[in-house]
């Protein structure tokens, strides 16, 4: 085969991998496009460089790869992470297997105070099951699970902005804050956390707008 329909070849592979949108089978086959052109290069007295970079976009592309099959068959999620990665269905899930790494599972025995209006806060926490008394300038008010506490003062660095105490029996994730602002440094992974923000907020906005209506 002549140099010149091996790199057309190779060129249409490249096209093929820009069209598929599952991720890692898309890098498969830039990888094998790689391939191509490194053959290519060598059937003739080709650009030395330009075969050295195309044997840089091979091995690139197969670590990649190797990467993210990684994060797909690594140890399986226990029921109870793959209930939550359902809830929290903006992560990828290589990201939320990421999310898991640093995070502490407890199931509480007794109430638990979980942040102190006004005083700073180091935890975040996620009400998997349960609920929580939130108390905020002396007005209190029950919620309910699958909710973040703390999340203001983990976004913004600023004092807790209510006093809450977690019910007895509630089943608690909890990341330290520093842990988790170094594991935000991946984009990936910061986007879906700030699109979970944005979702925790909307469901207690609509929460508190229908606890006002039935006050009235």
């Amino acid at each position: 085969m002549s140099q010149f329909l091996v790199f057309n070849f190779g060129a249409t592979v490249f096209l093929i991998g820009f069209l598929v949108r599952d991720v890692v089978l898309s890098r498969a086959v830039f990888a094998v496009g790689a391939a191509v052109f490194v053959y290519g290069f060598a059937l003739g007295d080709g650009n030395f460089f330009a075969l050295v970079w195309a044997v840089v976009f091979l091995l690139v592309n197969m670590a990649v790869i190797w990467a993210s099959m990684r994060d797909r068959f690594t140890t399986p999620l226990s029921p109870e992470e793959q209930a939550l990665a359902e809830e929290m269905s903006q992560f990828s899930d290589g990201d939320f297997r990421r999310l898991m790494q640093p995070c502490s599972w407890q199931t509480l025995d007794a109430p638990l105070q979980l942040t102190e209006q006004g005083k700073p806060s180091k935890t975040l926490y996620y009400i998997v099951s349960g609920g929580a008394t939130v108390n905020k300038s002396d007005k209190e008010i029950d919620v309910g699970d699958n909710i973040l506490i703390g999340e203001i003062s983990f976004s913004q660095d600023v004092p807790a902005t209510a006093t809450v105490q977690a019910h007895e029996g509630s089943v608690l994730v909890s990341w330290p804050h520093k842990k988790l602002k170094r594991l935000l440094k991946r984009k990936s992974l910061k986007a879906a956390f700030d699109a979970l923000l944005s979702n925790d907020l909307a469901e207690k906005l609509a929460n508190d707008e229908a606890r006002g209506a039935s006050d009235d």
